[in-house]
């Protein structure tokens, strides 16, 4: 009898199964589940894993990551800050804080009377301001709405009446360096201690490379010191530039451009402001630098130089423009005497500038400056 109620059991098992299938089949589930026996289901149920969420067992549970909270949400907005604050910083300190279209960013200034009297501005010397203020106008229209800051100096060489925009702020000399030291040597061949005839032994170390021919002559070319000059102010060489500047010695150097009157300029920084440039060429004019004789050498070394795309490009051919060029990145400095029917020095300066556009407007400057002096 116990065998057959075994079998019957074992019987009441599989009829359980069928059933089991038959209702999964018609309660629609899985196809795959369909003709699969409730004991092998079941056995598959618990092959699989379930969060378990009795409290006993909470320890033994795994934490789902937390979000970011205050604290580290608040450390990455600073990082961020800081990261593009230190970007927008480097970007405008870099372009003199004029972004194209946009003012000039500066430091409110804040001006203390002495003695109870105001600052007083001069301007400009003589008369004739009505056509200074219309150059001033058109040039900082020109150059209002590009990158960087410009900086320009005007004189009349026959009255001496001068004018300027930021004429008195420092800007990077670039090649204008060159020009107090050029006259500094003939200054000093006048003296007679210097023979601007003798030849010169070109050594390694006289050697600069960028502007200039005579960085790629061997060693042990000779060359006189009078063809040097010429080459500092034809191709602005620097190895020239090198050769005269050691042969002075730097003291002399300063001597003579405070005899210039260049107070603000610096050999050792290579800085200068328009103002100082100007005055330079002006003194070079009226004689008070060196002789007549030197100063149409030096005018000639600084006409028809390989330079003639920037101030001189707006100057109407057949006009002549003796003048020194500079350059260095984010820097164009072009300044020189135009000799107009009254002549008159011209000096622009930039700093900070997006190369292209100093390109294209130094052209632009010289021209309408131009037209303006020599129409009065």
């Amino acid at each position: 009898m116990a065998l057959f109620g075994k079998k019957k059991k074992k019987d009441e098992e599989d009829d359980d199964d069928e059933l089991d299938t038959k209702k999964k089949g018609k309660h629609g589930d899985d196809d795959d589940d369909e003709m699969i026996p409730r004991s092998l289901r079941r056995k598959r149920i618990e092959d699989k894993e379930f969060k378990d969420l009795k409290s006993e067992n909470k320890k033994k549970r795994k934490e789902p990551p937390r979000p970011w909270g205050k604290k580290e949400r608040l450390f990455v907005l600073s990082a961020l800050i800081l990261t593009a604050g230190g970007s927008g910083f480097l970007a405008l300190s870099s372009r003199e804080w004029k972004l194209a279209g946009i003012p000039r960013i500066e430091a409110p200034k804040v001006e203390v009377p002495f003695m109870g009297s105001d600052t007083i501005v001069i301007e400009g010397k003589g008369n004739d301001k009505t056509s200074s203020d219309q150059v001033v106008e058109a040039f900082k229209e020109k150059t209002g709405s590009l990158t960087g800051v410009y900086g320009l100096a005007v004189v009349r060489l026959e009255n001496g009446y001068s004018y300027g925009v930021n004429d008195k702020e420092e800007f990077t000399a670039a090649s204008l360096i060159k020009l107090p030291v050029m006259a500094a040597m003939f200054a000093e061949s006048e003296k007679g201690t210097i023979n601007l005839d003798e030849k010169y032994t070109l050594q390694a170390s006289d050697k600069v490379g960028g502007s200039g021919s005579l960085y790629g002559k061997p060693v042990g070319y000779e060359i006189t010191y009078r063809n040097i000059l010429a080459l500092m102010g034809k191709q602005s060489d620097n190895t020239a530039f090198r050769i005269a500047r050691n042969t002075l010695g730097d003291a002399k150097v300063n001597e003579y451009m405070k005899k210039y009157g260049m107070t603000h300029t610096s050999l050792e920084e290579n800085t200068t402001t328009p103002e100082d440039i100007a005055q330079f060429y002006e003194g070079l004019w009226t004689n008070n630098i060196i002789s007549k004789k030197h100063r149409d050498e030096l005018i000639d070394n600084l006409t028809d130089t390989i330079y003639e795309a920037w101030l001189a490009a707006g100057i109407p051919t057949g006009t002549k423009i003796a003048h020194k060029f500079g350059r260095e990145v984010h820097v164009i400095n072009d300044a020189g005497i135009v000799f107009a029917k009254e002549p008159f020095v011209i000096v622009v300066m930039s700093k900070g500038i997006v190369d292209q556009e100093g390109d294209t407007v130094f052209p632009e400057l010289g021209r309408s400056i131009f037209e303006v002096e020599s129409s009065r």
